[in-house]
């Protein structure tokens, strides 16, 4: 059997076996609070069950192993072959990618004819470990593989960044056969939040508000559904929530934006329902004791269709609920002045920087989001057939800018029909709007036999809002030294270091700079 070492910043495949990163050695390391990780591909496997274990770990540190599973990347969305550029796809599709990360059960999966299977190993330290370099081994069928495990001394920050991500409990039926209400569910759920708070997600967000029109133009308004969903949410470490929009689109094309259903925002019986909804929603909120920790979405993605509905909506809605700060995912165009909180595609900030900071200095606040764009060439973004790095990058774009969340709308949103082991571009619709999705748009987590999967992706976007609040610890005493390893790898949301070692030598400037 021969192994090769592979950095967790990288993707690996079934069909290669040696990586840019590739070592003979587990040369991992990490701050006190996070983890030390590496992937370890194994060739010539006979069987598919492998006797597996550490030596000489060194106190706090508890090893989790998982099995890497590996997906198909059907279609390279997007992107024909005679447009490709370097790491634009990173791979021709199709091709399978070692993306899930199974539960290790004592077993891994072998795939092709060099027989390959392969395992990620996850060093979680504790917080109060000795700093110090520690020597160690992992054997694997007999196979001893040595290590060197680096602890530094710098703490992992507390979370300052707000992130969210879309949560869907639909899977908990459709793929885990789970009845809502019963334990099972409730345990589906409490592991998928976990997971999700895993990679920092301190955002969720929240609905099932019940509207009741009692007489024309009279509403009563049912609040526990949403009650019991921030309670749940909190229960789970969850400190923020984006409460439900007012308003939908029916078609992209179309100027009005509809509320509850079917009345025309602007309309009068509009105005009503909103006149009683908002202060509702607020007296609520204020006896829950969280109107502060939530933000509320308008009409998700307004275009130049709605741009001027939107915005007087907006000011309909800060006129008669002040309190209540507005939030929604947008690409650039005449909304200006329209929100508390903007969420720009990075294209679109990357593009437009100027003119979105203004909004910054007249008292806003600024994050970014991707989701099945851009796609444009050398932007980055979560994607399977880009780099892993591109993943990775996602949120020093939030400390290089000073960008204060991030969002994305699927964590788990799989399409009707899909199933994300074999099928990763689904077809999506959005009211008038059909088109495929890039791989791996629709999710960071996959419905496991035994529970939640995670993804290789969901660790780099874990290590990326690590790496954001150390560059942030870092600039509090340092903001020139931060700003120089930020710059050495990451100058603009198109333009990053794609070379592996280079990012390893830049992340251990940052843990060894932010220690001192």
């Amino acid at each position: 059997m021969e192994y090769s070492v592979v950095s967790s910043a990288e993707f690996t495949y079934p069909d290669r076996f040696q990586y840019a990163s590739s070592s003979g050695s587990m040369d991992v390391f990490a701050a006190r609070g996070g983890y030390a990780c590496c992937q370890l591909l194994l060739r010539g496997l006979e069987k598919p069950h492998i006797e597996v274990g550490f030596g000489s770990l060194p106190e706090g540190v508890t090893p989790e192993i998982y099995t890497l599973r590996s997906v198909v990347v059907e279609q390279n969305i997007h992107i024909s072959e005679s447009e490709r550029k370097p790491h634009w796809p990173e791979r021709v599709a199709p091709f399978r990618v070692y993306d899930c990360l199974r539960t290790f059960g004592g077993s891994v999966d072998i795939e092709g004819d060099q027989k390959q299977g392969g395992l990620y190993i996850a060093l979680k330290i504790a917080p109060d470990a000795k700093p110090g370099v520690y020597r160690f081994t992992f054997s694997a069928e007999g196979q001893v593989i040595p290590g060197r495990l680096e602890i530094y001394p710098v703490v992992l920050p507390e979370e300052t960044l707000k992130i969210i991500t879309g949560y869907s409990p639909e899977p908990l039926e459709t793929f885990h056969h789970a009845s809502p209400g019963s334990p099972a569910y409730a345990e589906l759920n409490r592991r998928y939040l976990k997971a999700l708070r895993r990679m920092h997600q301190n955002m969720m967000y929240v609905g099932r508000v019940r509207a009741t029109e009692t007489a024309p133009n009279e509403w009563s308004f049912d609040f526990s559904g949403l009650e019991e969903s921030i309670k749940l949410f909190q229960a789970s470490g969850m400190r923020y929530f984006f409460l439900p929009s007012v308003g939908w689109r029916k078609s992209w094309k179309e100027s009005t934006i509809l509320l509850n259903g079917d009345i025309p925002s602007m309309s009068y019986e509009g105005y009503c329902y909103l006149t009683q909804y908002l202060p509702a929603l607020k007296a609520f909120l204020e006896k829950l004791g969280c109107l502060d920790c939530c933000v509320m979405g308008v009409a998700d993605e307004p275009n130049e269709a709605n741009a001027t509905e939107f915005r007087a909506l907006c000011g309909l809605i800060h006129k008669i609920a002040p309190e209540i700060k507005l939030c929604d995912a947008m690409s650039y165009g005449d909304l200006h002045g329209a929100l508390d909180v903007w969420v720009p595609l990075n294209a679109e900030y990357d593009k437009h920087r100027e003119q979105i900071e203004t909004l910054r200095s007249n008292g806003s606040e600024i994050w970014h989001y991707v989701c099945c764009g851009p796609r444009e060439y050398g932007y980055i973004n979560r994607f399977m057939d880009y780099p892993l790095l591109s993943t990775r990058y996602l949120l020093w774009g939030n400390y290089k800018y000073d960008l204060t969340g991030f969002l994305h709308w699927a964590a788990n949103r799989y399409q009707p029909g899909q199933n994300p082991f074999v099928q990763n571009c689904p077809e999506h619709h959005n009211t008038d709007a059909v088109c495929y999705l890039p791989a791996g748009d629709t999710h960071i987590l996959y419905p496991g036999d035994d529970g939640p999967w995670l993804s290789i992706r969901l660790e780099a976007q874990r290590e990326s809002a690590e790496e954001y609040e150390l560059l942030k610890k870092l600039a509090q005493r340092d903001k020139n030294l931060a700003d120089r390893i930020c710059n050495s790898v990451f100058r603009s949301f198109c333009d990053v270091e794609y070379d592996v070692i280079k990012f390893m030598a830049a992340r251990r400037s940052l843990l060894a700079a932010a220690g001192e």
